[in-house]
């Protein structure tokens, strides 16, 4: 069996149908098909079942798709690496962070690596924390700045940062800024800007609401991206939302709530994560030196 045959078979099984997979690996259906039925043979089961919705992936195909990342992982990595003996260093390194980290730390990292590493080239992506874990342990990603996970990821290997407090924000002139030592219940007929409901920051706020037997947020606008910009949304309305305690928020003319202590745990881990056991290169392994330079 070989490499590309690993490909036929993923693609098969993201696209759900032979048609689909075909036109994505530029190929006719009845070359993917033909190269579908040998890979069949060789293995001596069925990987996939035809149904009136496409391509349906049987007990055989899951186990063998669920290997098979794993193997197509290990041979890109294998790649990346001798790419990286042969020039001395690999020249891309893709970085993911969430949208609450601060500027200083990834920018200024970024810009120290450029200076350090003419050669070298960068793929910034932002997302929310649980999307770029998916994208690390996918391999679409070398690294991720974001808060850690509360539960250990057996896929992931992570580096600590450091540790803050998320904090609820306003605009400077909301009527809640001349208040001190404010309760949730203070909050209640407030209403906010707050990421999806799978997002970890949501799911904390919501939980604290109903376990003090309050209704749930007033939720304004739900956004399912995170970006900085959103606090351009929030600045110069009455909304509330939820910030690091960067000076992203800061520049965008909103200030901390002043909420009592025992009001809400928003206390945050973060760290740099990348998939376990993948290659690193000197870039990306540069890169996590710099970073945990920035926080001492």
């Amino acid at each position: 069996m070989e490499t590309r045959d690993l490909d036929y078979v993923l693609a098969v099984g993201t696209h759900g149908g032979i048609g689909r997979a075909a036109e994505a690996l530029g190929m006719t259906q009845p070359a993917l098909t033909k190269a579908i039925q040998r890979v069949e043979a060789q293995l001596g089961v069925p990987l996939f079942e035809r149904s009136a919705l496409g391509m349906r992936v049987t007990q055989a195909g899951t186990v063998f798709l669920e290997r098979a990342r794993r193997i197509r992982l290990e041979y890109d990595d294998a790649l990346k690496e001798m790419r990286g003996i042969q020039t001395g260093e690999q020249g891309l390194l893709r970085l993911g962070y969430s949208p609450s980290m601060p500027n200083a730390l990834v920018l200024g990292a970024c810009r120290q690596l450029i200076r350090e590493r003419p050669v070298a080239r960068l793929r910034l992506t932002m997302r929310v924390a649980r999307e770029l874990m998916d994208l690390v342990q996918a391999g679409d990603l070398d690294l991720a700045i974001a808060p850690l996970p509360r539960q250990a990821n057996p896929a992931l290997l992570s580096r600590e940062l450091f540790t803050d407090r998320l904090a609820v924000v306003a605009d400077e002139n909301h009527p809640l800024q001349g208040r001190r030592n404010l309760a949730l219940a203070d909050l209640v007929d407030q209403q906010w800007l707050l990421p999806s409901a799978h997002v970890l920051i949501r799911q904390q706020l919501d939980s604290a609401f109903a376990e003090l037997g309050l209704p749930s947020p007033i939720l304004r606008v739900e956004t399912d991206f995170g970006s900085t910009t959103l606090f351009d949304l929030v600045r110069g309305t009455g909304m509330l939302c939820i910030a690091g305690s960067t000076g992203n928020s800061k520049r965008a003319g909103l200030r901390p709530l002043a909420l009592r202590a025992d009001a809400l745990d928003l206390g945050r881990r973060v760290g740099v994560m990348m998939r376990a056991g993948a290659y690193l290169s000197p870039l990306a392994q540069r890169m996590i030196d710099i970073l945990e330079a920035h926080v001492e």
